[in-house]
């Protein structure tokens, strides 16, 4: 026999256990995965149903480092700048974590009622199966208290910078500073 046909021979011999091996345990792996995802269909069954029995509206925390605008306020909906687009949240939303970029926060507190919006410049929401709404952010404020010839000198400003910078770290921090500024100046055009 050539070396070829014994190094074949051992290839054969050792390849043809293991894929009976795993023929035998494909029916095995199958039944597992279907079994795991039972439960599943159930608890979201059960989240539906507990959903139907929820009566209250959703519970909204709005916190800055220094202080905390809404905490534990019973709110009707509140739609908030994700990264993704704007988004709103109602009594029994899906549990979500969002990050947040410069924009607008609007709390609507009762049915029908006015909007209070803030201006913020970022930050996170985090949305519980009890209809409990958290955001946190650096820096929020009204958007009756945001002095428009302000807003143009600073976005002036970080262009400005912007065009002349040539470090990266520069260019990044007049990048945000600019973004932040048209996200101000969007929300003045639109109060």
């Amino acid at each position: 026999i050539k070396l070829a046909d014994r190094v074949q021979c051992r290839m054969s011999a050792l390849y043809r256990p293991r894929a009976r091996l795993i023929t035998s345990r494909v029916p095995a792996l199958a039944w597992r995965i279907g079994a795991r995802f039972r439960p599943l269909h159930a608890t979201n069954y059960r989240q539906a149903e507990d959903a139907d029995k929820t009566t209250g509206g959703m519970t909204f925390t709005f916190t800055l480092p220094t202080q905390s605008l809404y905490e534990d306020a019973s709110v009707e909906q509140v739609i908030l700048p994700g990264i993704d687009g704007m988004f709103g949240v109602m009594p029994n939303h899906v549990p979500t974590i969002a990050e947040l970029k410069p924009g607008v926060v609007s709390v609507q507190e009762t049915p029908g009622g006015a909007l209070m919006k803030f201006f913020v410049s970022g930050g996170f929401a985090s949305i519980g199966g009890d209809s409990k709404l958290n955001v946190s952010v650096l820096e929020a404020c009204e958007i009756d208290d945001i002095d428009q010839a302000a807003v143009k000198a600073g976005l002036a400003q970080y262009q400005a910078a912007y065009a002349i910078a040539s470090d990266d770290m520069v260019k990044s921090e007049a990048e945000i500073g600019v973004e932040v500024f048209q996200a101000m100046s969007f929300a003045i055009s639109e109060a």
